[in-house]
C-alpha cells in the first residue's frame, strides 16, 4: 500500500497498540487482539508496518517504559486509547524521556513514518499524480497528498519537494511547518529545514503566506522566497536552472564554502560529515555528483589543500593536508 495515506484513527490505533508493547503489559488476550486487528483490514496492517518500523526503542529515554512507576501509571489508565495516551503525554511533560518532547517524539517521527510519500538519505523519487502532475521527493523527505478532483493538497513535512502541476489542473494549496502556498498551474520547488520554508517558483505566480503573519506575497516565476518564524523574507531573484539541479543529481558550487558544501552533501549520505575550523572557509567550485559523495569528496581533495578522514565509513572528517 506505498503511496496510500492511512486514516488518523488507524494511526493512533496501531502507536496505541506500540505504547502497550513498549510498556511490558501485554497478556496473551492483548497479543490475539492485535493480531487479530492487523487481519482487520490491510489499512490496519499497513499502519502496523509502517509505526512499528520506527525506531523507538532507539529514542533516548526509551527505557521508560520498563520503569515500574511508568508501568503501574499506564496500568492504571486500562485499555481505554484516550487515556492511555494522556498518561504517556503526561510522562513525557515530565521529562521523563530526557529531551524527547510528545510533538517532537509523535508529529515529526511519527507523521514522517506514515506520509504518503517519502524518501530514505541518498534517495530522490518522482511520482505522477492523477492528472499528470509531477511530484518529486528529495533525499530524506515526507509529503502528505490529497490529490482529488475538487481537492489538491500536499503537506510537506520534512526535506524537499519539486510540484509540477498541470495547466488544466484546479488550484493547489501546499503547506509546510512554516508557510501556507497556494498555485494553479505552477512549477515549484519547496525545501524545510531548521531554517524555515524555501519557496522558488519556475513557472506561474504562488501566493506565499506565512503561518506569522497575515500579508501575503505573490512570487512569479524566477523568484525565491524564505519563511521563518520571523515571517516572510523579501523575494530575491535566482537562477532557476541552478535551483533545480538536485532533479538532476548534481550540487552546483560557485565559490562555496567548503562547510556548506559538506553540510549539503550530508544531507545524501548517512552518518556524519564534517570539517575542521582550519579549512572550513575555504571556497569550492564545481559539479558535485549527488548519487555518489565518495566521488564528490575526493574532488574535493583534488581542488582543495585538504584530506579526507575516515575514522569509520559513517564517521568522516575534511581536515587540512
Amino acid at each position: 500500500m506505498s503511496g496510500v495515506s492511512v486514516n488518523p484513527r488507524v494511526r493512533d490505533t496501531a502507536i496505541d497498540w506500540i505504547v502497550r508493547m513498549q510498556s511490558g503489559l501485554m497478556s496473551a488476550t492483548d497479543q490475539l487482539a492485535l493480531q487479530q486487528w492487523r487481519q482487520a483490514s490491510a489499512e490496519h496492517e499497513h499502519a502496523w508496518q509502517r509505526v512499528s518500523s520506527l525506531p523507538l526503542l532507539m529514542q533516548p529515554g526509551a527505557a521508560l517504559l520498563s520503569d515500574a512507576t511508568a508501568r503501574r501509571a499506564l496500568e492504571s489508565a486500562g485499555t481505554d486509547p484516550r487515556r492511555r495516551r494522556q498518561v504517556l503525554k503526561c510522562l513525557l511533560a515530565l521529562g521523563l524521556f530526557g529531551g524527547v518532547s510528545w510533538q517532537g517524539a509523535q508529529s515529526t517521527v511519527m507523521r514522517t513514518a506514515l506520509a504518503t510519500y517519502r524518501t530514505s538519505t541518498g534517495e530522490r523519487r518522482q511520482w505522477r499524480l492523477a492528472d499528470g502532475t509531477s511530484l518529486w521527493l528529495n533525499t530524506a523527505s515526507a509529503a502528505n497528498v490529497d490529490w482529488q478532483a475538487d481537492r489538491r493538497h500536499v503537506q510537506l513535512i520534512e526535506g524537499e519537494l519539486a510540484l509540477n502541476v498541470e495547466a488544466k489542473s484546479g488550484s493547489v494549496q501546499l503547506v509546510t511547518p512554516d508557510a501556507v502556498l497556494y498555485g494553479r498551474g505552477a512549477n515549484l520547488l519547496v525545501r524545510h529545514d531548521r531554517l524555515g520554508t524555501q519557496v522558488t517558483v519556475l513557472r506561474g505566480l504562488v501566493q506565499v503566506n506565512s503561518r506569522h503573519n497575515r500579508t501575503p506575497l505573490l512570487l512569479e516565476a524566477g523568484w525565491r522566497t524564505r519563511v521563518d518564524a520571523q515571517g516572510l523574507h523579501p523575494a530575491s531573484l535566482t537562477d532557476v536552472f541552478m535551483a533545480q539541479a538536485w532533479l538532476r543529481g548534481i550540487l552546483p558550487a560557485e565559490r562555496m564554502r567548503l562547510d556548506v558544501l559538506l553540510a549539503e552533501l550530508s544531507r545524501y549520505r548517512p552518518g556524519i560529515l564534517r570539517c575542521s575550523e582550519q579549512v572550513a572557509g575555504l571556497r569550492v567550485t564545481g559539479s558535485f555528483q549527488l548519487d555518489d559523495t565518495d566521488a564528490a569528496l575526493a574532488l574535493v581533495a583534488h581542488a582543495l589543500p585538504v584530506r579526507i578522514e575516515r575514522r569509520t565509513r559513517y564517521w568522516v572528517t575534511v581536515v587540512p593536508v
